[in-house]
């Protein structure tokens, strides 16, 4: 859909058909699509919910991270926001994609369709590998998160969650620590 319409708007106004403004508009519509549509379904009292499960997620997720006895308590105290959130993951993956879209001269509706198709999975990878680089560097300059950090997770996919949410996370992790030690899986964070 972002395509078509930047498709569309070039026809409209042959000014938007360069490489570079071209890629920018669609990234720009692509970008502005998913945060609408995270938005919109936020306004969805069942979808909160999630949220706030979300939000006890990534605070059961630091605690461990942190060393911090997984007790509701210990859980409360951290932030909603994790660096390694799957929503800042999206959301860098479209920012980074608008980058890599510009570098290839394709010039028609299909050939543009097709490549982004094709290079999605690349461009993931990419990201993937960043997000464990900085993770295993906390001091590194550049985090790959802090783009869409306060615009993601923290405005619309995580919210507060309860007591009874934080000790559904804490029961969560646990059992997914233990059928990870039970399969001789190893622990790695990150």
């Amino acid at each position: 859909m972002p395509l078509l319409a930047a498709t569309e708007l070039k026809k409209a106004n042959p000014a938007l058909g360069g490489q570079i403004v071209f890629n920018l508009v669609d990234g720009a519509v692509r970008l502005i699509l998913f945060l609408l549509f995270i938005w919109g379904v936020s306004l969805f009292p069942d979808i909160r919910r999630v949220y706030e499960y979300h939000g006890a997620e990534h605070k059961t997720v630091f605690a461990f991270e942190n060393g911090d006895p997984l007790e509701t308590s210990a859980v409360q105290k951290y932030s909603t926001f994790h660096p390694r959130c799957g929503t800042s993951f999206l959301m860098t993956v479209m920012l980074i994609s608008i980058g890599f879209y510009m570098l290839i001269p394709f010039t028609t509706f299909w050939a543009r369709f097709a490549s982004r198709i094709a290079l999605l999975p690349v461009i993931a990878a990419y990201r993937t590998r960043f997000i464990r680089f900085a993770a295993r560097h906390r001091r590194f300059a550049l985090r790959p998160d802090d783009c869409s950090r306060p615009v993601v997770c923290s405005a619309f996919t995580t919210q507060p969650p309860s007591d009874e949410q934080a000790q559904c996370a804490i029961v969560a992790l646990d059992q997914a620590m233990a059928l990870e030690k039970e399969n001789g899986g190893e622990l790695v964070i990150a």
